[in-house]
């Protein structure tokens, strides 16, 4: 008890008191700390609810389903579902129609399902809001080939009642639907974030063109809830192009998909987080710099070095908890900008999803507190260390204090080669369950031998640049430069964060322009029609909505036309893993377009293979994921038996991760039967006749179907729209990591200043002037701020090549070309020394008005 009073008695006077007096720097660690936990959390929430909305839209579309029976990407005869009647004993069976059309006036993508309504309710939740549940009220809504049930929340902003009509495009068509019901806001009324409707499904099989075809059957079990035992007594009795899968299956495809992506986010959060946390570890050297007396004075006394170490660990978790509560407020807000960003990449690259906004309880963000103030507690180990440790009469003494820790010696150097040797080793190495977990590994020890180099790299700069710095800035230059090494712990934890932070950014720059540049190249050398044109699907693109084939046929008799490439894809699973299956003629492809093949024969000669024949081009990505080459074969399930395909040709394409499997348009109809299309291309004789042929398209196609014509410059345009939106995200996660960094070297230089005051005040003494004792100060600033950039250039170009060839390529199976932004390089590493120097501005103030005279009497 007697310890616990000495210790309140310490903790006041040591720790309370000084951080009121000092607001100004308690914010700014505050702050610091803030940001890193705001990063991570929102970062967290917005990858849980991107996910999350997926599995729960999957979850209340299925219901109670068991299982889930439907053909990969098309729809299947509905007399399939009489073959299930001899298990009726068994199994409850649910007929589904599954279709989307798009609003015309707020341009939402609507998922509508049709269903048998009498019976549905055994498999679905769902509440009518405008009508009984009996056979009465369903009655109406059954008997109406135009209605359509409606949840409450459907489409924001337009409140729709029974009666109304409203209009939307289905298969490029406008169809005018009417409300016959409202659902209340519970069940599958919540899926799609309320953009979802149900119809009676012959009424659905009307609309969407699919008279006598089922997209689906969901399947409940009655007996035996054994998965693996049912699914074998429902596959005995339907055609092997039919899959049963669990109601999980399709949320467990898509949360492997995004895992990758997710992942990088996280980490890239993380290193702000870091940074972050070493500004704790500056506040507490800072707070142990200026109590050197009277941590001397009380060891003199007697007072154990644990109660010395306690006080200061415990001054870092209340900086800890208050910038991690406000993390956690600030990241509960950031969260919504980062689901956007988010959410946009997901849809632009994945899958087609409407994500709501997620209902955070602040109990969620404990352990993100917690996260926050374990690390800050972690951060303040050494210098509590330090400062329990050292010797009272060396701790009284002015001019030796420094953390020994990080005296710049040959075993920190040959401890950062040796890290830098095992992130080579983790190059090459193969990916684990699918995850470049070593890619990751080489990025953090290369991080971690950036740090054990930054001594050494103090030292080397010191001796390369002081007869320089002397030159061109005199006696203030070179003192500057003899002061690098003078504190060399601080300062190498300094240099350190400024190189982790910068080398984020230009590790990220390189990999995103590098990027960029290989999707313009690849567009560059793969588009090479002038029209492109696909039916209209809202704000995203997706092969649900098709093009009858005739009237693009037609399109070749128009003057000007030379030859019309027709394109139908599918989306299917490969090895449990989701894919699509695209066709095209190959004849007009080896003609007139082109493919950059990475593995076969060139794009003009694939018509002598391909046409007719059961042969495949696979993309890259496909191949990486699947482990297939040219000589392989794939087999695909297809309604009128196996496809049996062997690859010819491994192809370039960034525009699915998901990887592509084409075939020739005559096979794709000789085992599909599906003569519609989802896009054409159009070649023009003359690049002239291009404002005449669009015209004609609109006047023809576009007359009975909405259509999207583009041309070449048109189509680059907004697919690298997409692309900068896509990484948006990133550019914030540089900046934030950035600002915190610039925080840690403010901080490190009033430190610096505070303990070198018995130093600066004999300079002054001896003749200095106050704008000299500020010019030396901006010059070690600046010093700081180079070494920083330089260490983070270097790292980051080596850690930019880590990404592309290993964790991008072993994540999404692309190849990308380097491209070097050697004007933003170079632009950023002088930006950045430059803002070094001038957060050097204010210490340089503060020790240019010190008063000598009193830091003299202190000593």
């Amino acid at each position: 008890m007697r310890e616990a009073v000495y210790f309140k008695n310490l903790f006041g006077p040591l720790i309370v008191r000084p951080l009121w007096r000092d607001p100004f720097r308690f914010f700014i660690t505050t702050v610091g700390v803030a940001l890193g936990v705001a990063v991570f959390l929102s970062i967290q929430l917005a990858n849980r609810q991107t996910l999350s909305s997926f599995t729960e839209t999957v979850d209340l579309v299925l219901g109670r389903a068991n299982a889930v029976v439907h053909a990969d990407g098309v729809p299947f005869d509905e007399t399939v579902f009489k073959n299930l009647l001899p298990l009726r004993d068994q199994i409850k069976a649910y007929p589904v129609i599954e279709g989307y059309g798009v609003e015309t006036e707020s341009e939402e993508v609507v998922e509508i399902l049709g269903t048998d309504l009498l019976q549905d309710s055994g498999i679905r939740d769902f509440s009518l809001k405008t009508a009984d549940d009996t056979l009465q009220g369903l009655l109406p809504l059954i008997l109406d080939p135009r209605g359509i049930v409606i949840p409450e929340t459907f489409i924001p902003d337009h409140h729709f009642q029974p009666g109304d009509a409203i209009e939307f495009i289905i298969n490029g068509q406008p169809v005018t639907l009417r409300v016959t019901g409202v659902l209340e806001n519970k069940g599958i009324a919540k899926a799609f974030k309320g953009n979802v409707a149900l119809m009676d499904i012959s009424a659905a099989q009307s609309v969407f063109g699919k008279i006598g075809k089922l997209d689906r059957i969901d399947v409940r079990f009655l007996k035996d809830k054994s998965f693996d035992r049912m699914q074998m007594e429902i596959e005995n009795v339907l055609p092997d192009f039919l899959r049963v899968d669990r109601p999980q299956h399709r949320g467990k495809q898509v949360e492997k998909m995004l895992r990758a992506f997710q992942y990088n986010l996280t980490a890239l959060s993380f290193v702000a987080l870091l940074v972050g946390l070493y500004l704790i570890y500056n506040m507490i050297s800072l707070s142990v710099v200026r109590r050197r007396t009277e941590i001397g004075t009380l060891r003199a006394l007697g007072a154990s070095p644990y109660w010395i170490a306690a006080i200061f660990i415990l001054e870092a978790g209340v900086i800890g908890a208050i910038g991690s509560a406000f993390g956690v407020a600030i990241g509960y807000f950031l969260a919504k900008f980062s689901l956007q960003a988010i959410t946009l990449t997901v849809q632009n690259l994945y899958v087609s999803a409407n994500v709501a906004d997620f209902d955070f309880h602040w109990s969620e963000g404990i352990p993100y507190f917690v996260l926050g103030v374990v690390l800050s507690l972690c951060s303040a180990l050494l210098p509590a260390y330090d400062a329990a440790t050292t010797h009272p009469t060396q701790v009284m003494r002015r001019g030796s204090y420094d953390l020994k820790v990080f005296r710049g010696n040959r075993r920190l150097t040959y401890l950062g080669l040796a890290c830098l040797a095992w992130a080579a080793a983790c190059v090459p190495l193969p990916a684990i369950g699918g995850f470049p977990w070593l890619g990751f590994a080489a990025v953090f020890f290369v991080i971690l031998g950036m740090s054990f180099l930054s001594p050494g790299a103090l030292v080397v700069l010191r001796d390369l640049s002081h007869n320089l710095c002397k030159r061109w800035f005199g006696g203030e230059g070179l003192l500057a430069s003899l002061n690098l090494t003078q504190n060399v712990g601080r300062n190498a934890i300094a240099v350190s964060s400024l190189a982790i932070a910068f080398m984020m950014v230009i590790s990220m720059s390189i990999m995103v322009h590098s990027f960029r540049q290989t999707v313009t190249v690849w567009i560059d050398q793969t588009l090479k029609a002038d029209l492109f044109v696909r039916a209209a699907g809202g704000k995203h693109i997706d092969y649900q909505y098709t093009l009858p084939v005739e009237p693009v046929a037609d399109l070749k008799q128009l003057d000007g036309v030379k030859a019309v490439d027709a394109f139908r894809a599918l989306h299917i699973t490969y090895d449990n893993q989701p894919a699509i299956l695209g066709s095209g003629d190959f004849a007009v492809l080896s003609r007139h377009g082109n493919l950059v093949i990475k593995d076969g024969p060139p794009a003009r000669k694939l018509a002598d293979v391909m046409v007719g024949a059961d042969r495949a081009i696979v993309s890259e990505p496909f191949a990486y994921k699947h482990k297939v080459g040219v000589g392989d074969r794939v087999k695909i399930e297809t309604p009128s038996g196996p496809m049996n395909l062997e690859i010819v040709a491994v192809y370039y394409d960034y525009s699915q991760e998901r990887g592509y499997v084409i075939v020739d348009r005559r096979t794709f109809l000789k085992y599909y039967g599906d003569s519609t299309v989802n896009s054409f291309v159009v070649y023009l004789e003359d690049k002239a006749h291009l404002p005449t042929v669009r015209k004609a398209i609109l006047n023809t196609i576009g007359s009975s179907h909405q259509v999207i014509v583009r041309s070449y410059g048109e189509l680059k345009e907004e697919v690298l729209n997409i692309f900068d939106k896509t990484f948006a995200i990133t550019y914030s996660l540089e900046i934030i990591g950035i600002g915190v960094a610039l925080l840690g070297l403010f901080n490190t230089l009033v430190s610096l200043i505070i303990e070198r005051r018995r130093e600066l005040a004999v300079l002054r003494f001896i003749g200095a002037f106050p704008e000299q004792v500020r010019k030396m100060v901006l010059i070690e600033a600046g010093l700081l701020g180079w070494i920083g950039s330089l260490m983070g250039l270097v790292a980051g170009i080596v850690v930019s090549y880590i990404l592309n060839f290993v964790i991008n390529k072993q994540s999404f199976g692309w190849t990308i070309q380097v491209f070097h932004p050697v004007a933003f390089m170079v632009a950023a590493t002088l930006f950045f020394g430059v803002v070094a120097a001038v957060a050097g501005l204010y210490p340089a103030r503060m020790a240019m008005r010190q008063d000598p005279r009193e830091s003299i009497r202190v000593e």
